[in-house]
């Protein structure tokens, strides 16, 4: 075993591991009496972590000063009570007050940083963290950061392939309008119901490609639209992902298509 300590290496007697339940970590909340405010997000994600069973137990967790003041994790602590599950937490008692001026000083981990880290690849960019929660969100085209690192990263080892799939189809694609992480997610969500060398037909079309397929005229008018739509506020997305799809359904039965129905279910569930 690898020796990480020195000789004069003194443990720590002030933490413990505690299961925090929902009542002590309410019963905690009620005595916090000053704090900087709840980020709702936040502890939406620690939820979702928690009651998608990724939550483990790290050298981060929960610390009160000597008066009981807490110090650190709150939103740790409210995410326990809002997803009414108990978790281990490693916990901190008799720390400086002062302590709290030195805390959460670093910088923060992207997705990207934990997602390069932990599947030990860093050829991962921005393009592969953007499809995913493109494609994870689908037609709601919202709540995208809803996801975790740990839940991002566990979601990546499922479906990496057609993630690594739609992110190739736009790598070179300079024009970041049409290079649209909206438009990348619905091609990896395709990758389950689509050949990919159709799918590499149609991306090839959009990015300008000439073809003779019934549905490149289409094609070509999205691109338009792509080009030309300057907003990607959520509408916008909505509409981007909506033809999207229709377009592949089109091509990938050979045929035309000329217009959109205003509402329809996800074309490509997974």
């Amino acid at each position: 075993m690898l020796n990480l300590l020195p000789q004069n290496a003194t443990p720590c007697r002030n933490a413990y591991i505690v299961n925090v339940t929902p009542e002590l970590a309410k019963q905690w909340l009620d005595n916090n009496n000053f704090n900087r405010p709840k980020n709702q997000p936040e502890v939406d994600r620690y939820v979702h972590q928690i009651q998608s069973g990724l939550w483990r137990r790290t050298h981060q967790g929960a610390a009160f000063s000597s008066k009981g003041v807490l110090l650190d994790g709150q939103h740790r602590l409210w995410a326990i009570v809002q997803s009414g599950q108990s978790v281990p937490m490693l916990v901190f008692i008799n720390e400086p007050l002062e302590n709290y001026e030195y805390i959460d000083c670093g910088r923060n981990r992207s997705n990207l940083d934990t997602m390069r880290m932990s599947q030990r690849d860093n050829t991962i960019t921005t393009l592969h963290t953007q499809t995913l929660k493109a494609m994870l969100v689908g037609r709601v085209c919202k709540n995208s950061n809803l996801w975790s690192n740990a839940a991002l990263n566990e979601l990546y080892r499922k479906h990496n392939g057609v993630v690594k799939f739609a992110a190739e189809q736009f790598i070179e694609c300079k024009n970041k309008q049409i290079n649209d992480p909206t438009v990348r997610g619905v091609i990896a969500r395709a990758g389950y119901h689509i050949p990919h060398d159709r799918l590499m037909e149609f991306c090839g079309i959009l990015k300008g490609a000439s073809s003779n397929h019934p549905a490149t005229s289409a094609i070509e008018n999205f691109r338009t639209c792509l080009t030309i739509w300057q907003d990607r506020r959520e509408n916008t997305k909505r509409e981007i992902y909506k033809r999207c799809e229709h377009l592949l359904t089109a091509f990938s039965e050979n045929r035309e298509i000329s217009g959109f129905p205003i509402e329809s279910d996800e074309l490509f569930p997974f």
